[in-house]
């Protein structure tokens, strides 16, 4: 099992951390590698650049958005409002 403080620190959004430890402990080993690696091209999303659009942590672990792929195009966004 991949420890929740890793998963905990590289979250955006930092609320309600009981109940996503809670959804944390009944995933898979493989799903929560899933969520932390998918995590990271969430995280380069324009949507996700303002904290006001992640999801909770427990929203985004219960309904497995880390399946979710981003919107075509949410990098190339991203990367634009960079510039």
């Amino acid at each position: 099992m991949i420890d929740f403080a890793q998963f905990w620190q590289a979250y955006p959004r930092r609320v309600g951390r009981l109940k996503a430890e809670r959804c944390w402990k009944r995933m898979l080993h493989s799903e929560q590698r899933l969520a932390i690696d998918h995590l990271a091209q969430w995280k380069l999303s324009l949507q996700w650049q303002n904290t006001e659009f992640v999801p909770y942590g427990s929203t985004y672990l219960a309904q497995k958005r880390y399946l979710d792929p981003p919107w075509p195009g949410a990098f190339e966004e991203a990367q634009r409002s960079e510039r």
